[in-house]
């Protein structure tokens, strides 16, 4: 009893441990790529601009409605749908970091809508990527298209779901 009791209390702290690391690590990725645009030219069109407005919805763990009436899907991942296993997580997660706060987001490039109008990208929110963060917590998969281009962090998104998967978290659980 007492070494499932020191089990569980080593994963949560790991748990915990892991996250506050990507948060830190995403927060320095994230200034330098600041300093770095800043010093471009701010008109350049492969720097689209980041946007702010209120999440006032969480619809599942990478669907989000926005104040300004649009609805806004995560590119990149695919948290579980109503019924599948770690949907209420996924949702919570998401809910507990976005909502009823202002976020920043990026718009996708290149698909900047998908087939049911929603608007997709990035979000952030105090620095922090939602769409790396689902996925490194094991609450999202990532998505992409083999006929498509390389997407703007799947490099990240890639590592944090190998990472998710050999510490068997959320969905990757077995």
């Amino acid at each position: 009893m007492k070494n499932k009791i020191l089990l569980g209390f080593l994963v949560l702290v790991l748990l915990v441990s892991a996250f506050f690391a990507g948060v830190f690590f995403e927060r320095q990725k994230i200034k330098k790529e600041t300093s770095i645009q800043n010093t471009s030219n701010p008109t350049n069109p492969s720097n689209p601009p980041i946007q702010k407005l209120t999440v006032v919805e969480v619809t599942d763990g990478d669907t989000l409605k926005l104040s300004s009436g649009k609805t806004f899907r995560l590119y990149g991942v695919n948290a579980p749908e109503a019924k599948e296993p770690f949907f209420e997580e996924a949702k919570a997660f998401s809910q507990n970091l976005v909502l009823n706060k202002e976020v920043s987001f990026e718009q996708e490039e290149k698909y900047k809508e998908d087939k049911f109008g929603r608007m997709l990208g990035y979000v952030f929110i105090n620095g922090v990527n939602l769409n790396l963060e689902l996925v490194r917590n094991g609450l999202a998969r990532v998505v992409l298209y083999e006929k498509r281009a390389k997407i703007k962090y799947q490099d990240e998104l890639l590592s944090a779901q190998k990472a998710a998967e050999e510490m068997k978290l959320g969905i990757w659980k077995r």
